[in-house]
């Protein structure tokens, strides 16, 4: 599931936020991807829980990048 951040340094920040609190995900920042699409990608499945679910959802909301 692609989360689109569109700013390389962006991108940067919220992996390495997602990473500190165990939250896996890929960043793909220019020239794997043409600049302005830069994104996260996260894999969800069938065993994460609601509550795995809010949690990032939490994460992702409390990010400020600076």
């Amino acid at each position: 599931m692609p989360v689109f951040v569109r700013d390389t340094a962006k991108t940067s920040v919220l992996v390495a936020h997602l990473f500190a609190h165990d939250i896996l995900v890929t960043g793909l920042n220019y020239p794997v991807v043409p600049k302005g699409e830069q994104e996260i990608r996260l894999q969800v499945s069938a065993d994460h829980t609601e509550k795995d679910l809010n949690f990032l959802l939490d994460k992702l909301a409390e990010f400020k990048p600076g």
